[in-house]
């Protein structure tokens, strides 16, 4: 009996689901698995964990969804079910998990299309998730700032992996790389550097208050032109709320592939997010520092997980930051006065 099949088992005993139960689709995740399945008695999606994970972790991310979810939203959040206990992580064999309804809607895409094409619908998209994240951010205004334990990538920053990895001293031969990729990583020391100086002096004047982290495209549940859902609030914790700004400006103006022509989104998305909030000055000139910590945050991520990620895949994050920064170095001033016009009080 597999894992799915072994949980599956429990959610029938211990969540009052009705046989058969069945796996529509396994859905696209990073950090964990998450599995559509279909009951006789409605549509669910059960996200599940290795036990190795803190549970501390999970209790955190749970109760924040439970906090929001009392409150009147225009989109939704993937409350878990309870069941016949008090708590909404569940334990089956191995692993911790999660049952939530199943919530309609698709993730909006703003890469090209196999057509060379964006999505026509690309603009609405952006005001809508800058309208969705201006809602959320004011509504966890009121949510007291209690840290994540027992760590927090977004607490850490480019801390995170230590004590098994100092970020002024990754190596290419850490990862089983050559020494023909040492200006590359040589390239990542100085970033690396020039970040942490960053986040030590700028960074902790800004703004702060619980936020998502992982405000993206694929956390986004679209449906009409309009946020359906925000979904993974597993990052969630107190950090500088225009870093949650600057990852959706990062994903939605595509900057890690230089494009061509990103300013129409980025305008629809600020006009939404302004709806609720004005970026002050300091978070303004911020900025793209802010875009380029968020671009070096997955690979701190990857290098912190128990198996060492492939030095190709470390070799093509740091390549995405290079591509992102020099797009950053030649529109800076674009930015900034874009930022500051969506932005005039």
């Amino acid at each position: 009996m597999n894992a799915v099949d072994t949980i599956v088992a429990s959610l029938i005993q211990s969540l009052d689901l009705i046989a058969p139960v069945q796996v529509v689709a396994h859905l696209s995740s990073v950090n964990h698995q998450n599995v559509q399945l279909q009951a006789a008695n409605g549509d669910f999606v059960l996200k599940y964990y290795a036990v190795n994970q803190d549970e501390r972790e999970l209790f955190y991310e749970q109760h924040l969804v439970r906090w929001l979810s009392w409150r009147p939203t225009s989109f939704a959040v993937p409350l878990p079910l309870r069941g016949r206990t008090i708590m909404y992580t569940h334990k089956a064999g191995n692993h911790f998990y999660t049952l939530t309804p199943f919530i309609t809607g698709e993730a909006p895409e703003f890469r090209l299309l196999p057509n060379g094409q964006h999505h026509p619908a690309i603009n609405q998209w952006a005001y809508a998730m800058g309208l969705a994240l201006g809602e959320l951010q004011t509504l966890l205004q009121d949510r007291p700032v209690q840290h994540r334990r027992p760590s927090a990538l977004f607490q850490a920053l480019l801390n995170y992996a230590q004590p098994r990895y100092d970020p002024l001293q990754l190596s290419a031969a850490q990862f089983g790389g050559s020494a023909s990729d040492d200006e590359l990583w040589a390239w990542w020391r100085s970033e690396a550097a020039s970040l942490m100086a960053f986040v030590a002096n700028e960074y902790p004047s800004l703004p702060q208050q619980v936020c998502h982290n992982d405000f993206a495209p694929p956390n986004i549940l679209m449906r009409d032109e309009r946020v359906a859902a925000i979904l993974d609030f597993e990052f969630a914790c107190p950090a500088a709320r225009a870093l949650d700004v600057a990852m959706a400006l990062r994903m939605i103006m595509q900057l890690d592939s230089n494009p061509a022509n990103p300013w129409a989104v980025a305008e629809h998305f600020c006009r939404g997010y302004a709806a609720w909030i004005k970026l002050t000055p300091q978070e303004i000139a911020a900025m793209p520092q802010l875009i380029g910590l968020r671009t070096a945050i997955p690979l701190i991520w990857a290098i912190s997980k128990p198996e060492p990620p492939s030095h190709t895949s470390l070799e093509q994050a740091i390549r995405r930051m290079q591509a992102s920064k020099a797009w950053m170095h030649q529109h800076q001033g674009q930015l900034i006065d874009l930022l500051q016009t969506m932005f005039a009080s």
